[in-house]
């Protein structure tokens, strides 16, 4: 590494510590490095292309302008090297799931009702710092108020804050929300309210529609709801921990379900509901399931020893009190047995009825950290469900992006955005490893 380089990387790493020190979490001041190289990894583009050795990916700007190997491809004149020999480069994580709101609190009404006021200024910033930190360059938010998650939305864009592209849904729409939970899921009476309720969060710039709670709505409200975002070529995504919910959010032509229904659905699900799921295949429509498997596998580890959720890095960017509030909360935090064999069970019906699964984490609820939740998922899938690394990793990149009508990230490939990640190791062989990237590349420039 160059003199240069290593000068840039001490002012990065500088910048961001100030920022941090102020006790806010605005993006760093990065120095205006718009051309480098990272190479000398093997590079997982997240296409159906083998693993590429020695690789060299050239960054111009917010883009990638070329891709090769040490051996075809020299740096460049006014390009500054960045060496990632020894690591896998792969493209910009994607979390299908996650909840800005949330900083791991075990009392959610608790915490509704004490820091509403805060999400948007302190607690948002502080999750989306930690989620870019750990690789994750894209995520969607599931369930906010909107005027606080479509805020932040556009303060990661514009770089006033340090974080992932956001791609939010703002509120969840429910048939009658607690009091509690009324900023973040919003009650519909009747078709024509849910059509209003989805119109008014789609112009107010909603990128996905999420449902919960579905069997307590009609279908025509569901129907309602997914015809107004299907007209804007948007998709509605609801829980589907219930069979009631999953026949219904079927029948209301849903796209996507949240969730494995441990303990609601059996250990297996039955016969009619993977009919249902093959039909619905079947028509040509995709159907897409996030199964936020990542916490509940983890929780014999996690109550064995709670060590992890002492991290520092968690509470990266929190208010001391706030922190200090969440710390105290999970004194007592002891997760639930992992269900193992009925997951596994559930997951293999989904991928034999022809479903496709996204990689999703449900970030932010207990023991459950956005800095952590992403490499836990990932883990959970290789090492308990028998995923393989590459196919873990393209579901957790392109096919992310593919899934939201993403067209120019995902991939490195020459001409997309530059969102990259490089870490020490081989993934394929230690797919854990991804829980402590060495370079982070978001929108062309280095944040880690």
């Amino acid at each position: 590494m160059n003199r240069t380089w290593t000068a840039v990387v001490v002012a990065v790493v500088l910048a961001g510590g100030a920022a941090l020190a102020q006790g806010r979490n605005a993006a760093p001041r990065v120095p205006s490095v718009t051309k480098f190289a990272l190479v000398g990894g093997t590079l997982i583009d997240g296409t159906a292309a083998a693993p590429l050795r020695n690789s060299v990916v050239l960054v111009n700007g917010e883009r990638i302008e070329r891709v090769g190997t040490v051996a075809d491809l020299p740096v460049p004149a006014g390009y500054q090297t960045v060496s990632t020999e020894g690591m896998t480069v792969i493209p910009g994580l994607w979390d299908m799931h996650v909840h800005l709101l949330y900083a791991g609190h075990t009392n959610l009404q608790y915490w509704h009702n004490t820091y509403t006021s805060r999400f948007e200024r302190e607690i948002m910033p502080a999750n989306t710092g930690q989620l870019v930190r750990a690789g994750v360059t894209s995520v969607r938010d599931l369930g906010a108020p909107p005027d606080a998650v479509f805020a932040v939305k556009q303060r990661t864009a514009s770089r006033e804050v340090l974080g992932p592209t956001i791609y939010a849904a703002g509120p969840q729409i429910t048939h009658e929300p607690p009091e509690w939970a009324r900023f973040y899921r919003w009650g519909v009476a009747g078709p024509a309210d849910a059509t209003a309720k989805a119109k008014r969060l789609l112009d107010a710039g909603a990128d996905v529609l999420k449902i919960t709670d579905a069997e307590g709505m009609t279908v025509d409200e569901i129907r309602a709801v997914t015809a107004e975002a299907h007209a804007r070529g948007k998709l509605v995504a609801a829980h589907g921990r219930t069979v009631a919910e999953i026949k219904i959010g079927l029948e209301g032509g849903v796209d996507e379900f949240e969730h494995i229904g441990v303990g609601n659905t059996g250990e297996e699900y039955p016969a009619d509901v993977i009919a249902a799921l093959q039909a619905r295949v079947a028509s040509g429509r995709p159907l897409y399931w996030t199964p936020t498997v990542g916490l509940p596998l983890s929780g014999d580890a996690m109550r064995a020893n709670p060590e992890s959720l002492d991290d520092p890095a968690n509470y990266r960017g929190l208010p001391p009190l706030i922190a200090n509030d969440v710390k105290q909360s999970l004194a007592m935090f002891r997760p639930q047995p992992a269900p193992v064999a009925v997951i596994t069970r559930k997951v293999a019906q989904l991928k034999a009825a022809g479903v496709r699964l996204l990689v999703g984490t449900d970030a932010g609820l207990a023991g459950n950290f956005h800095g952590q939740a992403l490499w836990q998922e990932l883990d959970a899938w290789v090492r308990v469900l028998g995923v393989d690394a590459l196919t873990a990793l393209r579901a957790a990149t392109s096919g992310s992006a593919s899934a939201m009508g993403v067209t120019d990230t995902g991939t490195v490939v020459a001409g997309k955005v530059a969102d990259i990640v490089a870490v020490r190791g081989d993934l394929l062989r230690q797919i854990d490893l991804v829980r402590s990237p060495a370079i982070v590349v978001h929108r062309g420039r280095i944040v880690q």
